[in-house]
Parts: structure tokens; C-alpha cells; sequence
């Protein structure tokens, strides 16, 4: 049987791409565990080295300013925009100076007049030239990540959550801590900033129906460290909430319309989800 130079060709081809496609692949797979991983995301050249961005910060060696030229994910607590100017805090200087272009993926480490984060991973713009091939990049890892959030992690927040209901946020207002609370109430640097969302219940997609399908879910305002992932909720705001009954702030119980209730909380990203995820979460209470 003859066999023609060309297929060589090709199985010599396929042999020398093999390697590049395996690299790509393993690439991509980083980018969206980081991506996943990360609270922060955003494009940005380094300006100053060795330098913070805003008082308060701890300046060392590994402590860049980074002028910021997209932001990719954020919490929506989280004022960041084109512009802004960040302290990142780097696992190794070596890579970057002066006017370096990357994609840093990071965790929240210090806000207050500013934002400060420690980076987890980075991807360096080659060339020096414009964001967008990198900026591109870290936008399909958060793609990627996204997907990649398996049917088992939803069913283990279903699992744990007293109540899944799908309700409408009719009022948010401060808490006021009552006396009876004070006790069990300590303020720290680390203060939630506690406040209430009145839910008005549309569905219950597990648990027992609130009282007059309303409910009181209380949550931490405060962008801290601490408390900066947590979900933040709105008037009008809309979607499927996983809650427990609330063992943190000090009073479990609070006044709705005249008669005592159990307050609820959802405080880790995630125990929040747009409705458009209706049908999957339903499916999985199904199994």
C-alpha cells in the first residue's frame, strides 16, 4: 500500500501542535480556577513601586500601585472603576516594573478611602501594548468560571440552607440594636454595619412560608474585609435567596408588622442568585 507524504505531513503536524493545544488548554483551565478563586479582577498598568495607593496601608517591597484600565468582577459593594488607582499587594515583584501592563486576579485585603487587594495570580500583557488580547483573556476565564460552578456546589447551598424562597426586597433600613442585644453585640474595626431587607415572599422553594409571606433578612453593609462578599440587597431587588436563621449579628428575633419574627441571613457569595438560575435550582430540588 503507497502511502502519500502528505499524511506524514499531517501526523508530523499533529504531533508538533499536540504539545501547544495541551499547554492552551491547561491555560485556560488556570485562568478560570483563579478567575473563580478571585473577588477582584481588573486590567491595569503599574505606576509606583514599592508604594501604596492610600494611607492605612502597610508599604513593603511587594506593595504596587496599579492604575486601573478595566474592571472584570468586583463585588457590587466594591467602588472600583477605570482610573482608580490600587495597592497590590504581589506574591513575587519580579516580574513587574514601572509602566508593566497585566490582568491581576485578586482577594480583598484593606478599603477605606481606597481598595487594596493581595494577588492570588496575574497574567502580564506581552508586548506592552494595549489590555484588550489580556483583558479578553481573564473575561472568558470568568466565563469558564462561571460554568464551572457545578449542579453539586448548588445542591450542597440548597442542602444547608433552611429556606430557598424566591421573594422581592420591599424595604432595606439600619438595624437598631436593642438593648437586649448590646451585650452580645461588639464593635469592632471589623463591624458588620448590620442592616434589614423586608422580603415579600413570591415562592417557597423550601422550607416552611413566612407568616404573611413576608420575612426579615438581615445583612452586613460594610465593606470590610470581613464582610465585603457578602451579599447587599436593595429595594426592588429581585431573585432566590438561601437562607438560615441568624446566628451572627446577637438578636435572632425582630418586630415585622406587629408581631415577633425569626430573622434570616444569607451572607456567603452565592446564598444570592438571579432569577435567571429559577429553573436550574428548581430541577435540582427535584433530585
Amino acid at each position: 500500500m503507497k502511502i502519500s507524504s502528505s499524511f506524514f505531513a499531517g501526523i508530523l503536524w499533529t504531533a508538533m501542535l499536540a504539545p501547544s493545544i495541551a499547554a492552551f488548554a491547561q491555560t485556560q483551565n488556570d485562568q478560570a480556577a483563579l478567575a473563580k478563586q478571585s473577588s477582584i479582577v481588573f486590567s491595569g498598568t503599574v505606576s509606583r513601586l514599592g508604594a501604596t495607593s492610600f494611607a492605612g496601608v502597610p508599604q513593603s517591597p511587594n506593595t504596587i500601585v496599579v492604575r486601573v484600565d478595566s474592571v472584570l468582577k468586583k463585588p457590587p459593594a466594591i467602588s472600583l472603576k477605570k482610573g482608580d488607582n490600587v495597592t497590590v499587594e504581589l506574591k513575587d515583584r519580579s516580574a513587574f516594573q514601572q509602566g508593566t501592563q497585566a490582568t491581576f486576579y485578586t482577594e480583598g485585603w484593606i478599603f477605606g478611602s481606597g481598595v487594596a487587594v493581595k494577588e492570588l495570580g496575574h497574567e502580564l500583557n506581552p508586548g506592552g501594548g494595549t489590555l484588550a488580547s489580556g483583558a479578553d483573556a481573564a473575561e472568558s476565564a470568568l466565563v469558564q468560571a462561571q460554568k464551572q460552578i457545578s449542579d453539586q456546589d448548588l445542591q450542597n447551598r440548597i442542602a444547608s440552607s433552611e429556606l430557598v424562597v424566591i421573594g422581592r426586597v420591599t424595604d432595606v433600613h439600619r438595624w437598631t440594636i436593642p438593648k437586649s442585644a448590646a451585650s452580645r453585640y461588639h464593635t469592632s474595626e471589623h463591624s458588620a454595619d448590620w442592616h434589614e431587607a423586608i422580603l415579600q415572599i413570591d415562592s417557597v422553594l423550601k422550607g416552611t412560608k413566612p407568616k404573611k409571606s413576608k420575612m426579615v433578612v438581615r445583612f452586613p453593609l460594610s465593606r470590610d474585609v470581613a464582610w465585603v462578599n457578602s451579599p447587599k440587597f436593595e429595594k426592588l431587588q429581585r431573585g432566590i435567596f438561601f437562607l438560615k436563621k441568624d446566628q451572627v449579628s446577637g438578636d435572632p428575633r425582630t418586630s415585622l408588622g406587629g408581631y415577633q419574627v425569626d430573622v434570616y441571613t444569607c451572607l456567603k457569595p452565592g446564598d444570592w442568585l438571579p432569577l435567571s438560575d429559577e429553573a436550574r435550582v428548581r430541577s435540582l430540588l427535584k433530585n
